[in-house]
């Protein structure tokens, strides 16, 4: 970097400290309260993992914002879970969530030259923190987990029903034409990509072609407030525990307890009238042609 562009992004790297030492602050801050709350939490845990309190487990998940050892950046740890909360405790919650989408915004505005150099400037001021937690020796956050929500609900729910949601595939759709200036920038030589240059070459350029790209498995809250109108429901992705008003010594809602690792394959049946051929047309590229 030069020294201009070094000069320039400093307001930006001093936002984003700022930023960051205000979501630090907030993150102490809830899991002080929520280590002290006194209202109904279920956090499921591994045998690996029984030697945490079920209370501190789920403090140990809300702050869980650095990379551990060999963890690709691209994935994100999660666990879903309930957490009753007295107005306090909302409260704290909104508010961290605020500093949060503060911090994105913040991290957003420096590049990608800036955002490598910014890992160790952060683990100096997370000396709080760390000591809180006993995470001394995570030394680089993980964006995608600082990031994050907690999901907050406004009211008390009935029932909940939790379930791996593994059949998520994103669909971009594309022309031959661009699939051919995709495929072009490989390596040309070799043998698979002379294939499937060969393969696309008939297709009139602007045939529409579907790239699909098979999501993660994440686990879906379905939660239900029965009403005197009846049930009113609402389905939302369940990363972190769900965080809920709850009366002190009031019952946590009716819930399933599904296992722990996502099942595999695919869970719902494909759909009869899917357009989009199954088998691979570039599968370099993952394309696929639909079917007519």
């Amino acid at each position: 970097m030069t020294k201009a562009a070094s000069a320039a992004s400093q307001p930006l790297a001093s936002e984003l400290l700022e930023a960051f030492d205000l979501l630090n602050t907030s993150l102490t801050h809830f899991c002080t309260q929520l280590r002290q709350s006194d209202r109904a939490l279920w956090v499921p845990r591994r045998d690996s993992e029984s030697g945490f309190s079920e209370r501190d487990f789920a403090c140990s998940l809300m702050a869980d914002i650095w990379y551990k050892d060999g963890q690709d950046g691209r994935c994100t740890r999660s666990r879903h879970g309930l957490i009753g909360a007295d107005e306090t405790l909302l409260a704290s919650a909104q508010t961290l969530n605020l500093h949060k989408a503060a911090f994105q915004r913040a991290a957003s505005s420096l590049n990608a030259q800036h955002l490598r150099e910014l890992p160790t400037q952060l683990a100096h001021r997370s000396t709080l923190l760390g000591e809180l937690l006993n995470n001394q020796g995570l030394g680089r956050i993980h964006l995608k987990q600082c990031y994050r929500q907690i999901p907050i609900l406004e009211r008390t729910p009935t029932r909940i029903g939790f379930n791996w949601y593994s059949s998520g595939r994103s669909i971009r759709r594309l022309t031959a034409g661009e699939a051919m200036q995709l495929l072009l920038k490989l390596d040309q030589s070799q043998p698979h990509v002379q294939i499937q240059l060969a393969r696309l070459s008939p297709l009139s350029a602007e045939t529409p072609l579907a790239q699909l790209q098979t999501q993660v498995p994440v686990m879906r809250a379905n939660i239900g407030w029965k009403t005197d109108q009846g049930w009113q429901r609402q389905a939302r992705n369940c990363p972190l525990p769900l965080l809920f008003p709850l009366a002190q010594g009031g019952a946590l809602p009716e819930h399933n307890r599904p296992e722990l690792t996502p099942p595999i394959g695919r869970q719902r049946a494909e759909r009869s009238d899917a357009r989009i051929d199954p088998e691979p047309f570039i599968a370099s590229l993952r394309i696929h042609r639909y079917q007519h």
